[in-house]
């Protein structure tokens, strides 16, 4: 129970909190992996991976893929990637359901073991998030296992990002906010349930705060946790999705989160936690419609990342 009251204290505050001794124990490898990845390929390559808001032939890749970086407009770039498990014969595959697609992987013979790897991790962080969430529900007064029945590893629609912010000489036009910081990616919540982002080395996360933005730490052996949007819905607000930004560095860095979400028409009623008895605040709502609104907002607020 004392864990659960930490993230009770730390959801209630800021809305961030580092996890160490998380039993991830591929958190260099992740970093050096991802780095070669980057470096090695070629603009070919991402053109060909890159999801359809850049390339109108992948129709099929709205969420998976390569999100291009543009000369003299944008310099950040990532790969995303799915739930493994959503294959051809998956039934959501079939029937065509939004936000589940068969991810899409570059060369293996130009990169090999990456798909191996990265597959392998995506499962690593959804255990630790799944372990995570028993002391949310222990936090919220729930029964440990509350969460389980919403989420399963055949209908997560959890992502990765594998997201890189170069260093560049002629860095294009950034954004400067309204209390004079440059900012490479806007203030937002995160359309998780839970967010659990592994930023090494270089700090270039805020946080709002009363008082205003705040920088948030980085770590080179710890996670960096967050609620997303789903659950302050869920939980009335009791614990908010921290409003965040990311602050202009220029630096070589790579930002790492694993959005952890539940399954496309996994629903949970909200409700006011250790208070069985108040109605719920908000309607309930399955995770894909909330989630395929949310991502609109965001894009359309921020612009394609």
């Amino acid at each position: 129970m004392q864990v659960a009251k930490q993230i009770d204290q730390a959801c209630r505050g800021s809305g961030f909190f580092l996890v160490s001794h998380h039993g991830v124990n591929v958190l260099d490898e992740l970093f050096r992996i991802t780095k070669q990845f980057h470096t090695d390929l070629t603009d070919e390559e991402r053109w060909k991976l890159a999801i359809v808001a850049y390339n109108k032939d992948n129709v099929k890749q709205v969420r998976n893929g390569y999100y291009l970086p543009i000369k003299g407009k944008k310099a950040v770039e990532s790969l995303c990637y799915l739930n493994p498990s959503f294959n051809n014969d998956h039934p959501m595959i079939k029937a065509n359901i939004p936000m589940h697609e068969v991810n899409v992987w570059p060369d293996e013979d130009k990169h090999p073991g990456f798909k191996e790897f990265q597959e392998a991790y995506y499962w690593a962080a959804f255990h630790l998030s799944s372990i995570l969430l028993r002391g949310f529900a222990l936090a919220l007064g729930k029964d440990e296992r509350f969460f389980d029945d919403y989420f399963k590893k055949e209908d997560t629609l959890s992502s990765v990002r594998l997201i890189r912010y170069p260093y560049m000489e002629d860095y294009p036009p950034v954004k400067t906010a309204a209390d004079g910081t440059k900012i490479s990616f806007d203030s937002h919540e995160d359309a998780s349930l839970l967010t659990v982002l592994y930023q090494p080395h270089v700090a270039n996360l805020q946080v709002e705060t009363p008082e205003g933005y705040c920088d948030i730490p980085s770590s080179d052996d710890c996670y960096l946790v967050n609620a997303g949007g789903y659950m302050a819905h869920i939980t009335n607000n009791y614990y908010k999705a921290p409003v965040h930004r990311v602050k202009f560095v220029n630096a070589e860095r790579l930002s790492l989160p694993f959005f952890l979400m539940l399954g496309y028409n996994s629903k949970i009623e909200p409700f006011t936690p250790h208070d069985p008895s108040a109605p719920p605040a908000k309607p309930a709502i399955s995770y894909g419609h909330y989630f395929e609104k949310a991502m609109v907002d965001l894009v359309h607020k921020n612009g394609q990342t």
